[in-house]
């Protein structure tokens, strides 16, 4: 139904509204962010034009509401990359098929994902197909790329822009999926995306980072330079600690601001909420402008990776300038 779309209310009420209005569209355009909603929205509204209710929504009850959503009905039709490309084939063979009369209705729809990934042949076909589209055809199109999308198809299609989703909405769908709620916290300050929030959530070695994070620290204020074993022992060591290194740094300095957060007083915007005791430990260690100033300096490390500096030397300079505060 249009109300399950409430992270992209004011979507769902346009593409409602056009559809009580019979002025729907033939091709869409959804374009925005990884997990910003569009897949959902696109399956949404296949429900709302085939709905057995004809009101403009989806009862999610009727034969055809449930046959979309899982999939499997004769006029809905959906187009992914084959490896890494869309290919004229595979738009050939859409135009054959809509060429046919619709099977249940007098609609027909396409759900494009990734169409941004068309090869330029068929891009070109495509634009043919949008150009005369055979009656009752609606194409959307779903990309996260727009600017990569042929001009003459943008001109062609209503273009409707997903904007990412608030931190909060992310941590919510987040934890209804079971996931607890430092951990989809932690995944979403990394990331600010659904997706990839998700994905982080689900592999075992991001966890692991946080608990690596939370050891590192108290290695440096507690056992000297026994905190440059743990980089070499227990970092360097761990899963997609060189691929995610990254993503280890963000995690660092999100945990020395939760430690500045609680030090203001401001407990309310810390991530890791799961870890309050630790928190409170380590903060009587670190005073403002050591947390500040460790912030900066593992930005500067991260900077300096990015310019292909040693790993291993730039982590232990780094641990060193944080034990010197």
């Amino acid at each position: 139904m249009w109300q399950d779309c409430y992270e992209q209310k004011q979507i769902a009420e346009f593409l409602h509204r056009s559809i009580q209005n019979d002025r729907l569209a033939h091709a869409y355009l959804f374009a925005g962010a990884a997990g910003s909603g569009k897949r959902d929205m696109a399956v949404q509204l296949a429900k709302a034009v085939f709905c057995q209710r004809g009101d403009g929504n989806s009862c999610e009850t009727c034969e055809n509401c449930r046959r979309i959503a899982s999939g499997n009905h004769p006029d809905v039709h959906r187009v992914a990359p084959e490896g890494t490309r869309i290919k004229i084939k595979q738009i050939e063979e859409l135009q054959k098929e809509f060429s046919y009369r619709a099977m249940e209705s007098q609609h027909k729809v396409y759900i494009m994902v990734e169409a941004d990934k068309m090869t330029t042949e068929a891009a070109n076909r495509l634009l043919k197909f949008l150009e005369e589209p055979p009656k009752g055809v609606v194409a959307i199109l779903l990309t996260e790329q727009a600017s990569n999308i042929l001009p003459t198809i943008l001109s062609r299609c209503q273009v409707v822009a997903f904007p990412s989703l608030p931190e909060e909405s992310i941590v919510a769908r987040l934890e209804e999926e079971g996931v607890r709620p430092g951990l989809a916290r932690a995944a979403t300050a990394v990331s600010f995306n659904l997706v990839k929030a998700r994905e982080l959530c689900e592999a075992e070695w991001f966890a692991q980072f946080r608990i690596l994070v939370i050891q590192l620290t108290e290695d440096i204020m507690e056992r000297g330079s026994y905190a440059l074993v743990s980089i070499h022992d227990k970092l360097l060591k761990a899963d997609k600690a060189v691929d995610e290194i990254d993503l280890f740094l963000d995690l660092l300095v999100v945990w020395l601001r939760d430690l500045l957060l609680y030090l203001l007083g401001r407990e309310s915007r810390i991530t890791n909420i799961d870890q309050m005791e630790t928190i409170a430990r380590h903060t009587v260690r670190w005073g403002q402008r050591r947390l500040v100033n460790g912030m900066g300096t593992v930005l500067i490390t991260k900077n300096r990776l990015s310019h292909y500096a040693n790993l291993q030397l730039s982590l232990e300079d780094m641990v060193l300038r944080l034990q010197e505060g």
